[in-house]
């Protein structure tokens, strides 16, 4: 490691000389000034400098007015440093403003040689002490960034696999009802649309987009002669098939991640009504989960656009109607009245995400 370097401020020659030849037999680099303004340019200049010994008393420039530069400018401010002075008088009230601004040591002229070298060992100590301790200290600031870029890659790649299990799942349930196409991925991209239209934080928007999709999951239980038959369902059928909600939820109420409690949540209410006409338990109003009310809506829509075996696809302007007025099957008190807002402010989005991932 370098010497380190005291800067030596007296405006009296000899006195600088003397020192400086002090100084240097103790190992140390020195550096003289003749004033204050002298010394406060070299210490600015020079950041290796970490010890002052400095006279008290000088034309222009004091020391006190030395140290006090120092302590203020933002360039120096920080710096760790060990500040020494020397007066030929003991000056009280400068001695307590010394020590306010951070002076280590006040020694009274002529000075005691044994100890101005405790001293000097002793700010060494200090200011190597000091090295040390902000070194380590960064060398904790830099592991712990490191770790957090880590951490924060992990949780990424975290976040990846869990979208990924959704969408597996999720998509388990269209290899059940092979009708469903892209519907499960335009499901989580409306309900996202809508919960943003609704003032939801970007987090809950996200959460949404993929529990949504989870929606008919449920249907993975429904047996295939119910689920894909052709015809009309039997009254035993059909009540067979409105187990599907039920269903849903007991398989994703295992996890209480946030995302699975409410794709729970939505499995179990997408088919209530908020006029109470629902399945399976027949909720009513503000009874229904928001996000399901939601998911209720924009799976209407989407099944509205889609072509089915029983049906032709409507446009989009169709499909507004339908869920807006109503058409006999479909009746706006099905809907949550704050959801049928969002959906006509978020008219065209909601076009736009049908046609961009049509099946």
């Amino acid at each position: 490691m370098n010497r380190l370097k005291v800067l030596v401020v007296d405006d009296e020659p000899d006195i600088r000389l003397e020192l400086q030849d002090f100084v240097e037999e103790l190992d140390f680099q020195c550096v003289l000034a003749a004033n204050g303004e002298e010394a406060l340019l070299a210490f600015k200049q020079d950041d290796s400098i970490q010890i002052v010994l400095s006279d008290l008393t000088m034309p222009g420039m004091s020391g006190l007015e030395l140290l006090e530069r120092i302590t203020k400018d933002t360039d120096t401010r920080y710096r760790t440093r060990r500040f020494i002075f020397m007066t030929g008088n003991g000056d009280t009230r400068a001695v307590i403003d010394a020590m306010r601004l951070g002076a280590s040591e006040f020694m009274i002229k002529p000075m005691d040689l044994d100890l101005l070298e405790d001293t000097l060992v002793e700010a060494r100590e200090y200011v190597t002490a000091e090295r040390f301790r902000v070194l380590n200290e960064q060398a904790r600031e830099a592991e712990l960034a490191a770790t957090q870029v880590e951490v924060s890659g992990l949780n990424r790649d975290i976040r990846k696999a869990y979208s990924e299990a959704l969408a597996c799942l999720a998509r388990a349930a269209e290899y059940k009802d092979p009708e469903t196409g892209a519907h499960i991925n335009r499901i989580g991209a409306y309900a996202a649309l809508l919960a943003a239209e609704l003032g939801w934080s970007r987090e809950q928007c996200e959460m949404i987009r993929l529990a949504a999709p989870l929606h008919d999951v449920g249907k993975v239980a429904t047996p295939d002669a119910v689920l894909l038959k052709k015809g009309p369902l039997t009254d035993e059928e059909f009540a067979t098939m409105r187990q599907h909600p039920k269903f849903g939820y007991d398989v994703l109420s295992v996890s209480d991640y946030p995302v699975m409690a409410m794709a729970a949540r939505i499995a179990l209410n997408h088919h209530e009504r908020w006029d109470g006409g629902g399945y399976p338990r027949g909720l009513t109003g503000s009874e229904i989960p928001m996000e399901a009310s939601i998911t209720t809506l924009v799976d209407v829509y989407d099944a509205l656009r889609s072509v089915r075996p029983y049906k032709p696809s409507m446009t989009h302007e169709e499909a507004m109607t339908v869920i807006l007025e109503g058409d006999g099957r479909t009746s706006p008190t099905h809907f949550r009245p704050e959801v049928l807002e969002a959906f006509k402010g978020a008219d065209q989005a909601m076009n736009h995400i049908f046609e961009s991932m049509a099946d």
